[in-house]
């Protein structure tokens, strides 16, 4: 079973893309790992799929604190350098909001709960 849970901010705001038939929103997390000296950030790269992709995307915003849920895949790419490389990608299947991050002053985030009356998972 690969099944992983993450708790981290967004390090950018969601970019929504199309593949195929299908959709995908894109974005990265930071979450800190380890104490003291030995404390680190890890970054994760996330995707969430189809129409909760699309529901989704517009609230998922630089700061927004997330508590994920999904399973880790691997993507291929060619770098600058013409080297072909494979990262690791969070399949997000759970998501939960936790704190706002800081907006800007008239600027308004939809209330998390509100979001989770919405969207169908």
């Amino acid at each position: 079973m690969n099944s992983c849970n993450f708790e981290g901010r967004l390090a950018r705001d969601a970019e929504l893309k199309d593949v195929g038939d299908n959709k995908v929103s894109n974005f990265t997390i930071a979450s800190d790992i380890g104490f003291g000296e030995r404390k680190k950030t890890l970054w994760l790269e996330c995707a969430v799929w189809g129409k909760r992709a699309e529901s989704l995307n517009d609230t998922l915003k630089k700061g927004q604190q997330l508590f994920l849920s999904g399973e880790f895949s691997t993507r291929e790419y060619t770098d600058k350098e013409g080297q072909n490389k494979t990262s690791l990608c969070l399949n997000v299947k759970d998501l939960w909001y936790g704190a706002s991050p800081k907006l800007a002053e008239g600027q308004t985030l939809t209330n998390s709960t509100e979001l989770n009356d919405e969207i169908p998972f």
